[in-house]
């Protein structure tokens, strides 16, 4: 399947809970906001013995838990973990409770969060939401962009990059999000950071390869142990 870049305006975007955060966010397409630059670095495939049937093949609970990044996967200083799980979604309240749209959670098989932080000025967030087939989650998923916004070989099938603003209850902590979709299972990474903390410029673009290869992993079969370390 073809790669396509996609970066601007975030679709599912919403207010991280721990940092109560609001991110510039629009629910359709083309909401004018400024594209977030994922780094130029291209992200290496590690597709080798997934073709297209383990990417159509859906991740389940156990399956899409694994793929969650742990407290040893993600950056050093963001290793104190909040949380780490994964829900079937015959249950639809726990699948909108994570902020996904009605129609998602109306299709998806599963969902998954892991959150990490240094307990003093940076928070992280991944979710995941997992469908039947790599059709309907590329349907689902709504972007703008163009490829030389991520690099040449940008991770994910599809990309799109946001901003996270500053909210009145958290007037001095910003960030950035990613959504990326890689065969049926599509990720949230939202990241955030009080004022003035030191940043390193490619923490988006690992972040954004890791939870790609680690997804590609468990469709694959594979424990996943990419890292973005």
């Amino acid at each position: 399947m073809p790669r396509t870049a996609r970066s601007g305006a975030a679709r599912l975007a919403g207010p991280l809970a721990a940092a109560a955060l609001t991110a510039t966010a629009a629910t359709g397409c083309g909401s004018g906001s400024a594209p977030v630059s994922l780094g130029a670095e291209p992200a290496p495939s590690t597709q080798a013995g997934g073709g297209p049937a383990s990417q159509h093949a859906p991740l389940h609970t156990a399956d899409l838990e694994a793929a969650l990044p742990n407290q040893l996967s993600v950056p050093a200083d963001l290793n104190e973990p909040r949380t780490r799980k994964a829900w079937d979604t015959l249950d639809a309240t726990i699948c909108q409770s994570e902020r996904w749209p009605d129609p998602w959670c109306a299709k998806a098989v599963a969902v998954g969060l892991a959150g990490f932080t240094n307990l003093e000025d940076q928070e992280l967030t991944i979710r995941l939401i997992s469908f039947p087939d790599s059709d309907t989650a590329a349907q689902l998923f709504e972007g703008e962009g163009t490829p030389d916004e991520v690099g040449e070989n940008p991770p994910g099938d599809e990309i799109d990059g946001f901003e996270i603003e500053a909210s009145e209850q958290t007037p001095t902590w910003s960030g950035k999000g990613i959504n990326v979709r890689e065969g049926s299972v599509t990720a949230k990474i939202e990241y955030t950071w009080a004022e003035g903390t030191n940043i390193p410029a490619e923490r988006m673009q690992k972040l954004a390869n890791m939870v790609v290869q680690r997804i590609q992993q468990a469709q694959n079969g594979e424990p996943p142990t990419a890292s973005a370390r």
